[in-house]
């Protein structure tokens, strides 16, 4: 490996690129028994019955998260000057999906993200549930086509500016170009996610790097789904309580 490549690899660790799994995490604070705290929740959904947006707690030390609800593939990134100009170029279009971009994301660009176990696009919906009347309703839907399921993303920090590479680990502010709202952590009953005129400071993490995964096809990543067979009868292995669950009949 030639030092170009070396110095391209320890980049890729440290920036975000398109093809990476992130999960966006943000603190919320709660009052429980009369006791004020915080704890830190994933952004997540489970796509398949319910497609709206919640948040799943991953500070509780007893109970561990459900981080592939969590998990967010980074489908596309664009300018927005090149995103109008997709747009209206051609308004046929019913798919953006791997229509090219920038392969390191840039704050003030924006993003399409795909939930990884729904295989569904993080969008703005038209329908509103929470008390505030002025706030769209997250989730996610199975089309990318519209303004509806693209993301600007700005810099929460004043030591990064627009146009600067996102960096693994930051804090950023994610807005619906549909609807020029902040994509929002909200308490009503229990958390929900909402596009309202209200800011949360999101934290990006890296999963899996998309950059990584190329350069080692044939390995296996955490995460991915393997089916394991006795090697005499390649016979499928599965648990031994399998039968008990309906839906495995």
């Amino acid at each position: 490996m030639d030092y170009d490549s070396v110095v391209e690899l320890h980049e890729d660790h440290h920036y975000v690129n398109k093809g990476d799994i992130v999960c966006l995490s943000c603190v919320a604070s709660h009052n429980r028994e009369g006791v004020l705290g915080s704890e830190r929740v994933c952004l997540c959904t489970e796509g398949f019955g319910n497609r709206m947006c919640t948040l799943e707690n991953v500070s509780d030390r007893d109970v561990p998260p459900d981080i592939a609800m969590c998990m967010l593939y980074i489908d596309n990134a664009l300018s927005m000057r090149a995103l109008q100009e997709m747009m209206s170029a051609d308004s046929e279009h019913k798919s953006t999906s791997g229509a090219g971009g920038h392969k390191t994301l840039l704050y003030g660009h924006a993003v399409q993200l795909k939930h990884v176990q729904s295989e569904m696009y993080l969008a703005c919906l038209s329908s509103c549930s929470s008390n505030d009347k002025l706030a769209f309703d997250v989730g996610v839907q199975e089309m990318n086509t519209g303004e509806a399921c693209w993301w600007t993303i700005h810099p929460a920090s004043k030591q990064r500016s627009e146009g600067e590479k996102v960096r693994v680990g930051d804090d950023v502010i994610l807005v619906s170009v549909a609807t020029e709202r902040y994509l929002h952590m909200a308490h009503s009953k229990g958390y929900m996610v909402i596009a309202s005129f209200h800011q949360t400071l999101w934290n990006i993490q890296s999963v899996s790097s998309g950059s990584v995964r190329t350069r080692n096809m044939g390995y296996v990543f955490g995460n991915d789904v393997m089916r394991l067979f006795h090697g005499n009868d390649e016979c499928l292995t599965i648990p031994e309580n399998w039968s008990e669950h309906p839906q495995h009949k």
